[in-house]
């Protein structure tokens, strides 16, 4: 299915997070999305997927004008939108999971719809099943649920906002092998990202977003110098980093765990020095805020110690941190 954007503006106040774009993406094509973080590609995607309506502009789908008031609508018209923390129910079934918001009949035919999307993930070389618990199954695993649903409901168009954040190196290649698959097929892809190693080798085309507008395209051999300047305004050269010896020991966790509904974490080990900046990675909802609460006494540890400036305050409560 071939998609057309035409001068889609979306404003949020006074910020122009899609100033006048216009973008055509052929049938069968992976088409990547680049640019840094706040460029307007999400905005973009969720106004074609009928996330979020356009302050103006047209989408024309095989050269049809159409109206996406919700997503609802999107998925009618064959768009579908997997997005970085998959639109999931934990506590269902898989089939269960797929099974809500199916269109048609008030109770969906059970059988039909097994055998259906079995058959569909045989041939993406998928292997689900459907009587597992959705919370019990890992990210990647959760796209492919979230993917396969979206087939079934008769997606011809896929959006993928981030997808491999968060996934292994096994489950993204096997993500890329299946939208290579689908593209082959005729179906549409496009693969939001800022990752320029993905999108080299995954994308047939590329569109860069900077500051909510499309400020250029590209198509294989990408030159990464070239993304990276249409992405930026201007050349980037990596800075040096400065050195800076770490102090004594600051803070000191041994053997720490925690738990919060149907979050947990166990075993962690660190030690923070004066001077040092710690990152802490992961998609949202893998834990962070709760190490993080753990660690200000907000949450009580479940396992293991906690010791700041040598002061052991494992279950102390959270006054006695702020000394």
């Amino acid at each position: 299915m071939e998609v057309r954007l035409l001068d889609i503006h979306k404003h949020f106040g006074p910020v122009k997070a899609n100033d006048g774009i216009s973008l055509t993406v052929p049938a069968g094509t992976i088409q990547g999305i680049l640019g840094e973080n706040g460029a307007g590609k999400s905005t973009l995607m969720k106004i074609l997927s009928g996330f979020q309506p356009a302050d103006k502009g047209s989408i024309l789908l095989d050269g049809h004008q159409v109206h996406l008031r919700n997503p609802a609508d999107a998925i009618a018209h064959g768009v579908g939108m997997l997005h970085q923390d998959p639109l999931d129910f934990p506590p269902l079934s898989v089939i269960d999971d797929l099974l809500i918001g199916a269109p048609g009949r008030l109770v969906p035919r059970r059988r039909e719809a097994v055998s259906a999307v079995a058959a569909l993930a045989r041939s993406l070389g998928l292997s689900v099943d459907l009587k597992a618990e959705v919370g019990a199954l890992t990210l990647g695993e959760r796209q492919q649920l979230e993917l396969l649903r979206l087939l079934w409901l008769g997606a011809k168009v896929l959006i993928l906002d981030e997808p491999t954040t968060g996934i292994s190196a096994r489950q993204r290649n096997e993500l890329f092998a299946t939208l290579r698959h689908l593209a082959a097929e005729g179906k549409t892809v496009l693969f939001v990202s800022h990752k320029l190693e993905e999108v080299q080798d995954l994308c047939t085309r590329v569109a860069v977003l900077r500051q909510g507008k499309l400020v250029g395209e590209a198509e294989p051999p990408f030159r990464v110098d070239q993304l990276i300047s249409m992405m930026f305004g201007r050349e980037v050269t990596p800075g040096g980093r400065t050195a800076c010896a770490p102090g004594p020991p600051l803070l000191r966790l041994r053997g720490l765990g925690a738990e919060q509904g149907r979050l947990s974490f166990k075993g962690l080990d660190l030690e923070v020095c004066r001077g040092e900046t710690i990152g802490l990675a992961g998609m949202e909802g893998s834990g962070q805020a709760l190490f993080l609460q753990t660690c200000a006494g907000l949450v009580r540890a479940t396992a293991g110690s906690i010791e700041l400036n040598g002061v052991p305050l494992t279950g102390k409560p959270y006054h006695q941190f702020q000394r």
